[in-house]
């Protein structure tokens, strides 16, 4: 299997299913990219993905910035309720 976006051949599975082999989730460890193996085809192979969406191992190596996850808001901040708060 390859990467859909940056065509590496090591892919991780990240989680599956509860009932088995209905669908994984799989990660690309170099680009990060990842997909549920139920996605269309535009998503899950090379040659049907986004062309002006792929990478290679030089465009990665050579990023300026991969940008970083904000933090999680909390709930004060955020206006939600906990699950507490719910009942």
């Amino acid at each position: 299997m390859t990467c859909p976006r940056c065509a590496c051949n090591t892919i991780e599975t990240i989680t599956t299913s509860p009932d088995p082999g209905v669908w994984e989730v799989l990660q690309c460890p170099r680009c990060l990219y990842m997909w549920r193996t139920t996605e269309p085809e535009r998503r899950t192979q090379r040659h049907a993905y986004p062309v002006q969406f792929q990478m290679t191992a030089e465009d990665i190596a050579n990023a300026i910035e991969v940008p970083t996850i904000p933090p999680l808001l909390s709930a004060a901040t955020n206006g939600s309720r906990s699950a507490a708060e719910r009942t």
